[in-house]
Protein backbone atom coordinates (compact mmCIF):
# COMPACT_ATOMS: atom_id res chain seq x y z
CA UNK A 1 0.00 0.00 0.00
CA UNK A 2 2.56 2.14 1.06
CA UNK A 3 4.79 1.43 -2.35
CA UNK A 4 1.73 1.96 -4.48
CA UNK A 5 1.29 5.40 -2.53
CA UNK A 6 4.56 6.66 -3.03
CA UNK A 7 4.44 5.80 -6.85
CA UNK A 8 1.69 8.00 -7.47
CA UNK A 9 2.74 10.69 -5.67
CA UNK A 10 6.35 10.61 -7.60
CA UNK A 11 3.82 11.08 -10.62
CA UNK A 12 2.18 13.30 -9.59
CA UNK A 13 5.14 15.54 -8.78
CA UNK A 14 6.70 14.82 -11.90
CA UNK A 15 3.81 16.27 -13.36
CA UNK A 16 3.45 19.12 -11.56
CA UNK A 17 7.32 20.00 -11.61
CA UNK A 18 6.54 20.76 -15.55
CA UNK A 19 5.28 24.21 -15.03
CA UNK A 20 2.89 26.31 -17.12
CA UNK A 21 3.16 25.85 -20.99
CA UNK A 22 1.10 27.70 -23.60
CA UNK A 23 -0.17 25.50 -26.76
CA UNK A 24 -2.05 26.67 -29.87
CA UNK A 25 -5.02 24.97 -31.34
CA UNK A 26 -3.82 25.58 -35.26
CA UNK A 27 -1.42 22.16 -36.71
CA UNK A 28 -0.28 23.86 -39.84
CA UNK A 29 0.50 21.11 -42.70
CA UNK A 30 2.45 21.79 -45.92
CA UNK A 31 -1.01 22.43 -47.58
CA UNK A 32 -2.17 24.68 -44.71
CA UNK A 33 -1.66 28.06 -43.70
CA UNK A 34 -1.90 30.33 -40.65
CA UNK A 35 -2.77 33.94 -40.56
CA UNK A 36 -3.81 36.91 -38.20
CA UNK A 37 -6.99 37.68 -38.10
CA UNK A 38 -6.76 41.28 -38.51
CA UNK A 39 -6.92 42.06 -42.37
CA UNK A 40 -3.54 43.32 -42.27
CA UNK A 41 -1.09 40.99 -40.93
CA UNK A 42 0.55 39.40 -44.26
CA UNK A 43 1.49 35.42 -43.98
CA UNK A 44 3.90 33.97 -46.58
CA UNK A 45 4.17 30.16 -47.96
CA UNK A 46 6.56 28.77 -50.60
CA UNK A 47 4.96 27.76 -53.48
CA UNK A 48 6.35 25.56 -56.48
CA UNK A 49 4.79 25.56 -60.31
CA UNK A 50 5.81 22.90 -62.58
CA UNK A 51 5.60 23.26 -66.45
CA UNK A 52 5.85 20.53 -68.36
CA UNK A 53 5.35 21.24 -72.32
CA UNK A 54 7.05 24.11 -74.17
CA UNK A 55 4.61 24.19 -76.80
CA UNK A 56 1.64 25.24 -74.16
CA UNK A 57 0.46 28.50 -73.46
CA UNK A 58 0.01 29.11 -69.58
CA UNK A 59 -1.56 31.56 -67.40
CA UNK A 60 -1.42 31.42 -63.54
CA UNK A 61 -4.76 32.72 -61.69
CA UNK A 62 -5.04 33.08 -57.77
CA UNK A 63 -8.28 33.13 -56.33
CA UNK A 64 -9.31 33.80 -52.26
CA UNK A 65 -11.86 32.81 -50.71
CA UNK A 66 -14.25 35.30 -49.50
CA UNK A 67 -12.30 37.26 -46.30
CA UNK A 68 -8.94 36.62 -47.70
CA UNK A 69 -7.02 38.12 -50.09
CA UNK A 70 -3.77 36.73 -51.92
CA UNK A 71 -0.86 37.42 -54.90
CA UNK A 72 1.67 35.32 -55.99
CA UNK A 73 5.03 36.99 -56.11
CA UNK A 74 7.49 35.65 -58.43
CA UNK A 75 10.90 36.74 -60.16
CA UNK A 76 9.48 34.35 -63.30
CA UNK A 77 6.28 34.38 -65.47
CA UNK A 78 3.77 33.27 -62.60
CA UNK A 79 3.64 35.95 -60.95
CA UNK A 80 -0.19 37.26 -60.35
CA UNK A 81 -0.76 40.42 -58.61
CA UNK A 82 1.47 42.46 -56.61
CA UNK A 83 1.39 44.55 -53.30
CA UNK A 84 -1.16 46.61 -54.55
CA UNK A 85 -2.94 44.84 -56.24
CA UNK A 86 -4.38 41.38 -54.20
CA UNK A 87 -7.26 38.72 -55.49
CA UNK A 88 -9.86 39.43 -52.51
CA UNK A 89 -12.77 37.16 -52.34
CA UNK A 90 -12.38 36.35 -56.17
CA UNK A 91 -10.27 35.67 -59.09
CA UNK A 92 -6.96 37.19 -60.02
CA UNK A 93 -5.25 36.16 -63.27
CA UNK A 94 -1.50 36.70 -64.62
CA UNK A 95 -0.62 37.15 -67.88
CA UNK A 96 -0.62 34.44 -70.85
CA UNK A 97 3.12 33.04 -71.34
CA UNK A 98 5.06 30.50 -72.35
CA UNK A 99 8.48 28.21 -71.59
CA UNK A 100 11.41 28.46 -73.25
CA UNK A 101 12.09 24.20 -72.34
CA UNK A 102 10.12 21.71 -70.66
CA UNK A 103 9.93 20.58 -67.96
CA UNK A 104 10.57 24.04 -65.95
CA UNK A 105 9.86 24.33 -62.08
CA UNK A 106 9.32 27.71 -61.11
CA UNK A 107 8.71 29.04 -57.26
CA UNK A 108 7.05 32.36 -55.66
CA UNK A 109 5.61 33.29 -52.66
CA UNK A 110 1.96 33.22 -52.17
CA UNK A 111 1.38 36.13 -49.67
CA UNK A 112 -2.13 35.83 -47.95
CA UNK A 113 -4.04 37.79 -45.40
CA UNK A 114 -7.50 38.30 -44.41
CA UNK A 115 -10.12 38.49 -41.49
CA UNK A 116 -11.52 34.59 -41.12
CA UNK A 117 -10.61 31.42 -42.04
CA UNK A 118 -10.94 29.92 -46.31
CA UNK A 119 -9.06 28.68 -49.06
CA UNK A 120 -6.50 30.07 -51.74
CA UNK A 121 -5.82 28.21 -55.13
CA UNK A 122 -3.21 28.84 -57.36
CA UNK A 123 -4.31 27.66 -60.61
CA UNK A 124 -1.57 26.62 -63.74
CA UNK A 125 -3.88 26.42 -66.87
CA UNK A 126 -2.63 25.42 -69.84
CA UNK A 127 -4.22 23.85 -73.06
CA UNK A 128 -5.65 20.49 -72.53
CA UNK A 129 -6.43 21.09 -68.88
CA UNK A 130 -5.23 22.91 -65.48
CA UNK A 131 -3.26 21.91 -62.64
CA UNK A 132 -3.93 23.47 -58.78
CA UNK A 133 -2.42 24.18 -55.57
CA UNK A 134 -5.49 24.57 -52.87
CA UNK A 135 -3.87 26.12 -49.45
CA UNK A 136 -6.49 26.14 -45.97
CA UNK A 137 -6.33 29.06 -44.22
CA UNK A 138 -6.97 28.95 -40.75
CA UNK A 139 -7.06 31.84 -38.23
CA UNK A 140 -3.52 31.71 -36.09
CA UNK A 141 -4.94 32.67 -32.98
CA UNK A 142 -4.26 30.80 -29.83
CA UNK A 143 -5.47 29.43 -26.79
CA UNK A 144 -3.79 29.74 -23.87
CA UNK A 145 -3.63 26.26 -21.83
CA UNK A 146 -1.95 26.56 -18.48
CA UNK A 147 -0.76 23.45 -16.44
CA UNK A 148 -0.89 24.45 -12.82
CA UNK A 149 2.32 25.51 -11.04
CA UNK A 150 3.88 23.11 -8.61
CA UNK A 151 2.57 24.47 -4.99
CA UNK A 152 -1.26 24.64 -6.67
CA UNK A 153 -0.74 20.83 -7.36
CA UNK A 154 1.22 19.75 -4.16
CA UNK A 155 0.06 21.13 -1.52
CA UNK A 156 -3.98 19.66 -1.89
CA UNK A 157 -2.38 16.21 -2.57
CA UNK A 158 -0.08 16.62 0.40
CA UNK A 159 -2.80 17.52 2.54
CA UNK A 160 -5.09 14.87 0.85
CA UNK A 161 -1.94 12.57 1.73
CA UNK A 162 -2.05 13.34 5.19
CA UNK A 163 -5.80 12.80 5.98
CA UNK A 164 -5.33 9.77 4.42
CA UNK A 165 -2.68 8.75 7.07
CA UNK A 166 -4.31 10.07 10.10
CA UNK A 167 -7.63 8.28 9.24
CA UNK A 168 -5.56 5.24 8.58
CA UNK A 169 -3.89 4.96 11.80
CA UNK A 170 -7.00 6.08 13.60
CA UNK A 171 -8.13 2.74 11.67
CA UNK A 172 -5.55 0.19 13.16
CA UNK A 173 -5.89 1.62 16.16
CA UNK A 174 -2.62 2.84 16.54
Amino acid sequence: MKKMLLLFVSGLLIACMAGSAIASNTVVSTDEVSITPDGQTISDVGVSVKLTSAANTYRTTVTASDGLSAYLQSSSPIAVGDSSTWASSGSLSGNPFTIPSAPTTYSGTLHIKGTKPGTVTVTTYYSGGSDQQVYSVYSGESVDVSVPEFPTVALPVAAMLGLVFVFGRKKEGL
